[in-house]
């Protein structure tokens, strides 16, 4: 023990007696600073690694960030199945401009979807005073470009719970494929002034639609007193149109010279895709110096197309007939003849002050213009009582009715000056698909 203690002592010695070299503290602080440049290069690698990073996944994920950034936020319950899946896939061009009017009305067109069948314009009306459906934008909407003005045909809204906002889908003719410049025109009617207003925007033709099916069927279909021709049917990713004619110029100047005239009331046709019925957007008809032509929406074509049919389900017009019908007081259940439809007379009932007839016909069968003869004076139909409809064991329905007519008389007789009534037709032209 004694022999540590004295080595331990002699060490001590030894270290008492070191100096420290002058040239030391100038190493010591190299070294530190070398160390610290080190721990700074390091870090400066990790962020530019993890930004490198970064961008990787950002560039291979464009697509997916672009899908999202476009996604309309609040026309969920607007738009069809169709318009989701479309919009789903990022298809259309993000607009976001806005309009302010005076009294803080303001209309913000937010995205457009263009296709060979109609441009959809998705745009936003606020009113923060909670009064927006107060105001029609509607009846003064176009779209202008260069080469022409488009008119808006439909449109769709959805207010919101505290009523300053709607969201809107409105759908207008497709512009012609050399527009780019394109101004959105409204206006504003209050206290009998109307303020104009307009949102120009550049049309991104990258982003518009073709078709998917586009065809001249030229088909005839005898109904009737006319021929209905089913002229075309173009089909686009927003939806499918049909066009066609009831009636050409020669034919309107025809009833025209003789006094005879046709109009259509009702007109049902079915779309049929794969075996399943494609649902109906709507439709019209117009008449001008090309005739009686109509159209008729329907929802977008499946992409695995392998069948597509159309079906002229039935058809009604209003005819003009212009006949005197004898009615016989004491018979019970006369059948009337009318434009080849059969008119039931099931009983004549007569007081000082009246007459009262009860007919029946098919269920489409309307006698819209009619008089009742009596001694051969010319009365009125004062009104229609006691309609009943009874459906028939196969399936067909039967519209039961009561005519009054004030004043009685011996001799009756029936004057039917126009009637509508429609027929079922059930025929289908096969549409070739590839």
């Amino acid at each position: 023990m004694n022999d540590i203690e004295d080595i331990l002592r002699a060490n001590k010695a030894r270290i008492d007696q070191l100096e420290v070299p002058d040239e030391l503290e100038a190493r010591l602080r190299d070294a530190l600073t070398r160390k610290h440049a080190s721990s700074f290069k390091g870090r400066v690698r990790i962020y530019v690694a993890a930004m490198i990073v970064t961008l990787v996944m950002l560039t291979s994920n464009y697509d997916v960030i672009a899908f999202y950034g476009k996604q309309l936020l609040g026309y969920e319950q607007i738009m069809n199945g169709t318009l989701q899946q479309l919009n789903e896939l990022g298809k259309g061009q993000t607009i976001g401009k806005s309009h302010t009017f005076n009294n803080g009305v303001s209309l913000t067109l937010d995205y457009v979807m263009l296709d060979e069948n109609q441009f959809l314009l998705f745009y936003t009306i606020k009113d923060p005073s909670g009064f927006v459906e107060d105001y029609d934008l509607l009846s003064y909407m176009s779209v202008k470009g260069f080469w022409g003005e488009y008119r808006h045909s439909s449109s769709e809204g959805k207010i919101n719970v505290d009523k300053t906002q709607i969201k809107y889908i409105s759908s207008f003719a497709p512009p012609f494929p050399f527009e780019r410049n394109l101004s959105f025109r409204f206006g504003l009617y209050e206290q009998g002034k109307l303020e104009s207003g307009q949102i120009d925007f550049s049309l991104n033709r990258n982003t518009a639609m073709g078709h998917s099916l586009k065809s001249n069927l030229n088909q005839l279909i005898q109904v009737d007193e006319t021929e209905i021709m089913i002229d075309s049917i173009l089909a686009s990713p927003t939806k499918t149109v049909i066009k066609g004619s009831f009636q050409s110029i020669f034919g309107l100047v025809k009833d025209h010279l003789s006094g005879e005239r046709f109009r259509p009331s009702s007109f049902e046709i079915k779309l049929i895709a794969n075996g399943n019925e494609i649902a109906v957007q709507g439709g019209g008809m117009t008449t001008d110096l090309k005739g009686m032509k109509f159209n008729s929406d329907f929802d977008a074509l499946p992409l695995d197309l392998k069948q597509l049919q159309i079906e002229l389900v039935s058809f009604g017009a209003d005819h003009d007939v212009n006949e005197n019908f004898k009615l016989k007081t004491t018979q019970r259940n006369q059948v009337l003849e009318i434009s080849n439809q059969r008119v039931e007379v099931h009983e004549i009932s007569q007081t000082k002050a009246e007459t009262l007839i009860t007919v029946s016909s098919e269920e489409s069968l309307i006698i819209t213009k009619l008089y009742l003869m009596i001694d051969g004076v010319k009365v009125s139909l004062e009104e229609t009582i006691n309609d009943n409809y009874d459906k028939l064991i196969d399936g067909s329905i039967i519209h039961k009715r009561t005519l009054r007519f004030l004043g009685a008389g011996e001799n009756l007789e029936l004057f039917v000056q126009r009637m509508t009534y429609a027929k079922n037709y059930n025929k289908i032209i096969d549409v070739r698909v590839k």
